[in-house]
């Protein structure tokens, strides 16, 4: 029994048309582009983690230096500094902008433009000394902030 879907051509050989390869593209292109999105969504999701975790992680530090000095302190790193080091390629910068009787921490996307955003907006997170996430512009808008944000 032949096979309904070969197809010959004049000189003997088989294969698939051009039409038919084009249409098996063109399909290809639609459901990558449908899928696309939700990839963006979930790096920029991933990316996010990082910054939640060095915050968390810059909490602990800081509550351990404010345990020892009884004020909480604006660096990082170095003399007075609560010790925090982050390894590898960091996604995002840390500071500090306040410190004393309470503390501040934020994280900043080093990016010039994000993932998701169209404009040039950053995402961003800060982490009070109560360990609340706030988040001042988060690019997956799937976030909400506590009260007192």
């Amino acid at each position: 029994m032949k096979n309904p879907m070969a197809r010959k051509s004049v000189d003997g050989q088989r294969g698939f048309s051009l039409v038919e390869l084009m249409v098996v593209v063109a399909i290809i292109g639609i459901l990558a582009a449908l899928a696309m999105p939700k990839f963006q969504m979930f790096q920029a999701k991933a990316k996010q983690s990082e910054a939640k975790n060095m915050l968390s992680t810059m909490f602990t530090l800081e509550q351990a230096y404010f345990g020892d000095n009884d004020v909480y302190s604006t660096i990082l790193s170095g003399a007075g500094g609560i010790g925090f080091v982050p390894n590898g390629k960091q996604r995002y910068t840390y500071t500090i902008p306040t410190g004393g009787a309470t503390f501040l921490a934020q994280a900043k996307e080093t990016t010039a433009k994000s993932i998701l955003s169209s404009d040039a907006t950053q995402d961003e997170w800060t982490m009070d000394d109560t360990k609340k996430l706030c988040t001042v512009h988060d690019v997956t808008g799937t976030y909400t902030n506590p009260a007192g944000c």
